[in-house]
């Protein structure tokens, strides 16, 4: 049986929003198949303020808190930190 790797798209993102969520992304990603995270992306969009730069910035204790335990993100919390 002949295995076919899937290789993620390039993305460049727009603005540094988005750098954060590729960053996010393939923090995520590691150690775990791209596609179990791709699947739960928008997941991620949600838990994570859609990515705002000025709302992740400011999150604390209560939204790590709060990440740590949504159970429709990976929730690893050395990767949440």
């Amino acid at each position: 049986m002949e295995r076919i790797l899937e290789i993620p798209p390039k993305i460049t993102p727009e603005d540094d929003s988005g750098y954060l969520e590729e960053l996010t992304s393939a923090i995520f990603r590691s150690g775990f198949s791209w596609r179990v995270v791709r699947d739960k992306w928008d997941n991620f969009r949600e838990a994570f303020d859609g990515f705002s730069l000025q709302k992740v910035a400011g999150y604390g204790a209560e939204d790590i808190t709060r990440l740590s335990n949504d159970a429709r993100i990976i929730r690893n919390q050395r990767k949440i930190w």
